[in-house]
């Protein structure tokens, strides 16, 4: 079914010319980030369902992590797909965290730890265009009197930022916590000057986000402004901790 499934989709990307500037040209990218998104995750559940055949789990592997990669730079191309964006690099920490459970030292957690906190910082960009979204949807509402207040379509993309975002503080305090309980294990006067500094940032981040997920007056726009903030306040730490991990 593997082998079936994989050449029909293999067939349809052919068909969706992704570099040739046209008027179809964003449909087709849409289209061909869809399918490579969609041949991701069977590759990704092959390999969690996979047991014992150490060649076929690392081809599944990196057949997954291609198209995983090649679904986010399709997306990131297109400018009003944010949740679709989301959604890819949702699973793709998944698939890193999957990963970190079949390691058994700390440098190899930490490693994918670190691969997981930079799929997040890569939605920086996505939780941004669904916040200028929300503005404009607020500033249309107020001009036309609210009317769009009742869109239904309007709600039910509302109740899907809602539902992603849910799940991306989830995991990103998930990360963040593993990154404190595992760095802080580590002996002091061994730690370097920027796992130190990475330590005391994850905490504060991973405090900010723990108040915030808790506040539940806060606005769909006021969440997604918390969101890019922290984002924004672990970014540099993180490339730093993922160049002295490596």
């Amino acid at each position: 079914i593997e082998k079936e499934v994989t050449e029909a989709m293999m067939k349809s990307l052919k068909y969706c010319d992704v570099d040739t500037v046209s008027a179809r040209q964003p449909l087709c990218q849409y289209r061909a980030a869809t399918i490579h998104h969609r041949l991701a995750s069977m590759y990704h559940s092959c390999l969690r369902n996979q047991v014992g055949d150490e060649h076929l789990r690392k081809q599944h592997r990196v057949m997954a992590d291609l198209h995983y990669s090649k679904a986010v730079k399709l997306f990131q191309l297109l400018k009003d797909a944010p949740c679709e964006l989301l959604r890819v690099q949702l699973e793709r920490v998944a698939f890193a965290e999957f990963q970190m459970s079949s390691q058994n030292s700390s440098a190899g957690k930490l490693k994918s730890l670190c691969g997981a906190l930079e799929i997040m910082m890569k939605t920086r960009c996505a939780f941004v265009v669904l916040q200028k979204e929300l503005e404009c949807e607020s500033d249309q509402g107020a001009e036309d009197g609210n009317e769009l207040a009742t869109d239904s379509s309007g709600n039910l993309r509302k109740e899907e930022v809602v539902k992603l975002i849910n799940i991306f503080e989830s995991r990103l305090s998930f990360v963040l916590l593993q990154f404190v309980k595992l760095l802080s294990s580590k002996k002091k006067s061994s730690n370097p000057p920027e796992e130190e500094a990475s330590l005391k940032t994850y905490k504060q981040v991973y405090s900010s986000l723990l108040r915030a997920s808790t506040n539940k007056t806060s606005t769909l726009t006021e969440r997604l402004s918390v969101l890019i903030n922290l984002l924004d306040q672990l970014t540099p730490k993180s490339e730093a901790n993922e160049t002295v991990i490596q």
